[in-house]
C-alpha cells in the first residue's frame, strides 16, 4: 500500500494510534451511501456523480471542469450568506476527544449497536471526515439564506460539546450529530396525531430549505422533499435511528433539523425576548448566540428567557458581564466552553489565545 493509500485509510479519530480503533463499519457504510448529499460530495471531489442526471447544472460540464464549477458555486454561496467555513483541522481535533454512549452502524436499512468508547470506537477515515466538513459547512450556508448568517463558531462548539462529531451516536437523550430529540423535529416539520397532521411553529424553516434557490440547499431539499407534508421519522424512536445517524442521509437530515432549530430559537424566541428589554443588546450577535446555547441545557428555552429577565438586561448592560453571568448560571454553556479547551488541546500547544477560545482560529 502506498503512503497516500495509507493516509486515505488511516483512522483520523485515532491519530496517536492509542485507542486501537479497528472497525471499518462506518467507512464501509459511507462508501455504500447513494443519497443526494453524498452524491453532491462525490461531485465536488471526484468529478461527475455516480447517478446520471442528478446534477442538472453539471450536465454539460466535462469532468475536469466540475471542480472549478463547484468551487465557484461555493464561493458565491459563501459571499451571499456571509458565512465562515469550519476548518477540517478543528473537526479532526474534536474527533480525538473521548466520547461515550451507544453508536450505530447503518447498512441496508438495518442497524447494529456498539459501545462507542476507547478501542470499540469505529474508524473514521479521511473520506468520511472530509464529508463531515463538507456537509456541515453546506448546511450552515443553506440555513443562512435570507437571515442573519449562522455563526459557525457556536455550531462548532455545540457539536464538539455534544458528540465531538461522532455522528453515529444515539440514545433517548439525543440522536446523531446534532443530538436531536423528537420535540425540535415536531416544531419544524409538524407531527401526526391519529389522522390529523399538526404544523410546527418553525415550519417556515423547513419550507425555506425546500424552496431555496441557494444551490447549497439542493441536496438537503431532495432528502427532505416530503417532510413538509407528512410527519418525518422521529429521532426519539429507536427504530428510526438510521434515518438520523447514517453517514449520508442521516447526517444531512440531522444537520438541517439541528441547525434549523438553532436559527428558529435564535431568531423567533431569544432575539425577540431580548429586543423587548434591550434593543441594542439584541444587535450583539455573540450575546444572542450565548443565550441561544442556554436553551439547549436542561432548563431549555425557559431558562434562557428567565436569564434575560433575571439579569435585568438593558441597553446599559455590559455584554462581557452578561456573558460571565451566563457561564456562571448555565452548566451547559460552561461545559461547552470547557470542551472547547479540550478540542484546542488536540489542536495546538498552550497557551491558548482569546481568538482560540472564541473559535476564531477554527473558521475561515
Amino acid at each position: 500500500m502506498t503512503d497516500a493509500a495509507r493516509a486515505q485509510h488511516a483512522c483520523i479519530n485515532d491519530k496517536g494510534g492509542i485507542k486501537g480503533v479497528q472497525s471499518q463499519s462506518i467507512n464501509k457504510s459511507f462508501e455504500s451511501s447513494r443519497d443526494p448529499l453524498t452524491l453532491d460530495y462525490q461531485l465536488s471531489t471526484n468529478g461527475m456523480p455516480r447517478t446520471p442526471g442528478y446534477c442538472a447544472r453539471c450536465a454539460t460540464a466535462k469532468p475536469n471542469q466540475v471542480q472549478a464549477l463547484t468551487d465557484h458555486l461555493q464561493q458565491v454561496v459563501a459571499e451571499v450568506t456571509q458565512t465562515k467555513k469550519i476548518k477540517r483541522s478543528c473537526i479532526e481535533a474534536s474527533l480525538q476527544r473521548e466520547v461515550g454512549n451507544t453508536g450505530y452502524t447503518c447498512t441496508g436499512g438495518t442497524k447494529k449497536a456498539f459501545d462507542n468508547a476507547g478501542s470499540s470506537a469505529p474508524c473514521l477515515n479521511q473520506n468520511v471526515v472530509n464529508f463531515i466538513q463538507f456537509a456541515l459547512n453546506k448546511a450552515i450556508n443553506c440555513l443562512s439564506t435570507g437571515r442573519d448568517p449562522i455563526d459557525s463558531r457556536f455550531i462548532l462548539k455545540k457539536i464538539n460539546n455534544e458528540t465531538a462529531f461522532n455522528f453515529f451516536l444515539a440514545y433517548n437523550g439525543g440522536v446523531g450529530i446534532g443530538q436531536l430529540t423528537s420535540n425540535p423535529v415536531k416544531e419544524i416539520a409538524g407531527w401526526k396525531e391519529g389522522k390529523t397532521f399538526h404544523e410546527g411553529n418553525a415550519k417556515h424553516v423547513l419550507e425555506g430549505v425546500l424552496d431555496s434557490a441557494n444551490p447549497a440547499c439542493a441536496p438537503f431539499a431532495e432528502i427532505l422533499k416530503n417532510e413538509d407534508e407528512k410527519a418525518p421519522p422521529l429521532p426519539g424512536s429507536p427504530k428510526n435511528y438510521c434515518k438520523w445517524v447514517s453517514p449520508g442521509e442521516g447526517i444531512g437530515r440531522n444537520l438541517i433539523y439541528a441547525l434549523g432549530y438553532y436559527v428558529y430559537m435564535r431568531d423567533d424566541v431569544i432575539r425577540p425576548a431580548i429586543e423587548k428589554r434591550a434593543p441594542n443588546m439584541a444587535k450583539n450577535s455573540d450575546l444572542v448566540n450565548y443565550f441561544t446555547l442556554v436553551a439547549y441545557g436542561p432548563g431549555g428555552p425557559a431558562q434562557s428567557l428567565a436569564m434575560i429577565k433575571n439579569f435585568r438586561l438593558s441597553n446599559k448592560s455590559n455584554p462581557q458581564d452578561i456573558r460571565t453571568k451566563i457561564l456562571k448560571n448555565s452548566g451547559y454553556v460552561n461545559q461547552t466552553e470547557q470542551k472547547m479547551l479540550e478540542l484546542l488541546g488536540h489542536l495546538k500547544e498552550e497557551p491558548y489565545s482569546a481568538d482560540d477560545k472564541k473559535g476564531n482560529t477554527c473558521i475561515e
